[in-house]
C-alpha cells in the first residue's frame, strides 16, 4: 500500500467514526454510539499527540515519519465531516425544498455550512496538540475535555451561533442524564470526553506497557482519575433531589398543532383557512387554563389582524383562559420587526425573540445578499433580535419561561429567563416553547430540536410544553421525560394536565457556574504545569 492510499483510508475511517456520532441523538437515541465515536476519536488524538511528542524529543527532520500521519487538525476535520455531514444533513432539506435553491446550490450551501462547523471542531482538536506540548501528556485527561468544551462554546457564539449536536444531549436517555441537573448539557459533554480520555489512556497502558514479568498492568493514576470521574455521575444519580410542591399543583393545557404546509404558510390565498383551523382546534378547549398556538401561528403582523386578536381576547377573558401564540410584531416607533410571543386574556404581554435564525429570520449582510437567490429572500426574514432584556411571562398563579423555536437550543437564554422568574419564588414555573418545524421537512431536525427542549426541562427541573406547526408538539415533565405528543404532519390538539411540581436542581441555582469552575480549575492546573515545565 502506498503512502497516499494509507492516508485516504485513514480519512475514510475518521469520517465513518464521525458519522456514528449522531446515532446517539434523536431520533435514534443509541447513546453508546456517541460514546464509542468519541473514544475512537480520542484514541486518534492521543496517538497523534504521542507521535508529535516523540518527534519533538528525538528531533526528527521535517522529512521524518511524522509526515506519514494526518495532522491533528485533519483528524478533527474529517471526523467532523462525518458527524455534522450526517447529523445536520437536514439543512439541505430546508435550503432546497423550502428555500427553493437549485440542487447544486443547496448542496454547495449545505457543504459550506458543514465545513464551517467542522473547522470549529478541527480547531479545537488542533489545540489539544499545542496544549499537550505546553502542559505535558499527563494532563491529557483535562486537556481533551477542555478543548472540546471550548469548541462547543464557539459553536454557541460563531456567526450568531449553532448550538447543535452537543455531546451532552446524547445522554438524556443514557446513564449520565442526572449529571445535567448539576452542570447542564455542557457539563455532561465535559465528563463524556474526560471519561473517554481515561478509558483510552488505560487501554493504551494495558495493551502496550509491560512490566518485568511480561504482564500487562493499568496505569494507576489514570485509573484513580477514572474512578473519580465515574463516581460523580453516579453520585448525581443517587443524590436525592428535593421535590417542591407549589400551591398550584397542576395546569390544564391545550397545545394546538395546525399542521400547515410550509409552502402555504405565507401564501395569502391560504390565510383564511389557516385562521379557521386555529379557531376550530381551539373551540373545544376554552375551559383549559392555558391554550398555546405555535410560532407564527397567524401569518401576519399583529397590527394587521387586530380584529382576530380582539376576538381571541374576548374568548380568553370570557373563559378565564390564557392564550399564548407566536405572532410577528412591528414597532413603528423603532421601525423594527420582531418575532414575538404574545399572551392574550387577563394579562396581555409580549416577548421578543432574542436569537434569530440566520437566513430564515434575518439575512446577514442583507443589503448586499438579498436577491442573489430566492433562498436569501424568504418571507419574514427581516426581523431584529430583542433590544432589551426580556422577562418571563407572569400570570395570576404561575409563570411562563418563553422560548421561541431556535432559542430553546441556548441553555444560557433559558437559564437567564429562569433566573429572573425565580425573583418571585411563590409561583410555579412552566417552560413554554413554540416552533415552526416545517422548515426541517421530513428529516431528523425536529427530533433533535425536541431533544434539546427536553434537556432544558431536565436541567432546570421544571415541566415544559411545546406547540409546533407540524411536530413535534409535546408535554415534558420536570425530569425531561416525554409524557404526551402529537406526531409530525398530524393536525390535532394535545390536552394535558401538567404537574407543576419541580426539583431544586443545582443547575437551576448556579447555572453555568459549575462548568466554569471546572474550566477555571483546569486553567489553574495548566498554568502550574507550564511553570513547572519551564523551570526544568
Amino acid at each position: 500500500m502506498n503512502f497516499r492510499d494509507s492516508l485516504n483510508k485513514h480519512r475514510i475511517y475518521l469520517t465513518i467514526i464521525g458519522a456514528i456520532y449522531p446515532l446517539g441523538f434523536a431520533p435514534f437515541g443509541f447513546w453508546i454510539a456517541t460514546f464509542v465515536s468519541l473514544c475512537l476519536l480520542v484514541n486518534e488524538v492521543i496517538y497523534s499527540c504521542d507521535a508529535a511528542l516523540i518527534e519533538q524529543e528525538e528531533n526528527h527532520s521535517k522529512n521524518s515519519d511524522k509526515n506519514t500521519n494526518l495532522s491533528l487538525f485533519s483528524i478533527g476535520l474529517y471526523w467532523a465531516y462525518g458527524a455534522f455531514g450526517v447529523g445536520v444533513s437536514w439543512v439541505y432539506v430546508s435550503i432546497h425544498e423550502y428555500g427553493h435553491a437549485p440542487v447544486l446550490g443547496a448542496v454547495a450551501i449545505s457543504f459550506l455550512f458543514v465545513l464551517t462547523l467542522s473547522l470549529v471542531k478541527a480547531a479545537g482538536i488542533y489545540s489539544i496538540g499545542k496544549m499537550t506540548q505546553w502542559f505535558g501528556r499527563n494532563l491529557l485527561v483535562l486537556i481533551i475535555p477542555f478543548a472540546w468544551l471550548v469548541s462547543e462554546f464557539a459553536q454557541r457564539i460563531l456567526f450568531s451561533g449553532f448550538p447543535w449536536l452537543y455531546a451532552g444531549y446524547s445522554q438524556i436517555d443514557g446513564p449520565m442524564w442526572m449529571l445535567s441537573t448539576w452542570l447542564g448539557v455542557y457539563g455532561v459533554s465535559w465528563f463524556l470526553l474526560a471519561i473517554s480520555s481515561c478509558l483510552v489512556l488505560l487501554f493504551n497502558f494495558y495493551s502496550k506497557l509491560k512490566n518485568a514479568e511480561g504482564k500487562s498492568y493499568f496505569h494507576r493514576p489514570t485509573l484513580y482519575i477514572l474512578i473519580i470521574l465515574v463516581s460523580i455521575p453516579l453520585l448525581a444519580a443517587i443524590t436525592p433531589t428535593e421535590v417542591i410542591h407549589p400551591e398550584k399543583r397542576s395546569i390544564d393545557v391545550a397545545l394546538v398543532q395546525p399542521s400547515i404546509a410550509q409552502d402555504e404558510k405565507w401564501d395569502r390565498h391560504h390565510f383564511s383557512r389557516i385562521v379557521d383551523v386555529l379557531y376550530a382546534q381551539s373551540n373545544d378547549h376554552w375551559d383549559a387554563d392555558l391554550i398555546v398556538w405555535p410560532e407564527g401561528a397567524i401569518p401576519a403582523y399583529r397590527h394587521q389582524v387586530k380584529d382576530i386578536i380582539q376576538d381571541m381576547n374576548r374568548y380568553a377573558l370570557k373563559t378565564n383562559t390564557d392564550l399564548l401564540l407566536g405572532l410577528p410584531v412591528y414597532e413603528p416607533a423603532e421601525d423594527t420587526s420582531y418575532a414575538a410571543f404574545v399572551s392574550l386574556g387577563s394579562s396581555e404581554q409580549t416577548y421578543h425573540k432574542q436569537v434569530l435564525v440566520p437566513f430564515g429570520e434575518y439575512v446577514p449582510l442583507g443589503q448586499w445578499l438579498r436577491g442573489i437567490i430566492e433562498f436569501l429572500n424568504l418571507p419574514m426574514s427581516n426581523f431584529s433580535p430583542a433590544t432589551t432584556i426580556q422577562q418571563p411571562m407572569d400570570f395570576s398563579d404561575y409563570q411562563v419561561i418563553p422560548a421561541i423555536c431556535y432559542e430553546i437550543a441556548y441553555p444560557d437564554i433559558v437559564f437567564g429567563l429562569m433566573e429572573r422568574a425565580d425573583e418571585n419564588m411563590s409561583k410555579p414555573k412552566l417552560i413554554v416553547t413554540v416552533s415552526n418545524d416545517a422548515w426541517f421537512g421530513d428529516s431528523w431536525g425536529p427530533y433533535q430540536h425536541m431533544e434539546m427542549a427536553r434537556m432544558r426541562a431536565l436541567e432546570l427541573g421544571i415541566p415544559l410544553v411545546r406547540s409546533t406547526n407540524d411536530g413535534i408538539t409535546a408535554v415534558v415533565d420536570a425530569r425531561g421525560k416525554l409524557l404526551g405528543r402529537i406526531n409530525r404532519y398530524e393536525q390535532a390538539t394535545l390536552r394535558y394536565s401538567v404537574n407543576l411540581d419541580y426539583y431544586e436542581t443545582m443547575y437551576r441555582k448556579y447555572g453555568l457556574s459549575g462548568i466554569y469552575t471546572i474550566l477555571l480549575i483546569s486553567i489553574g492546573i495548566f498554568l502550574l504545569a507550564l511553570r513547572v515545565n519551564s523551570s526544568k
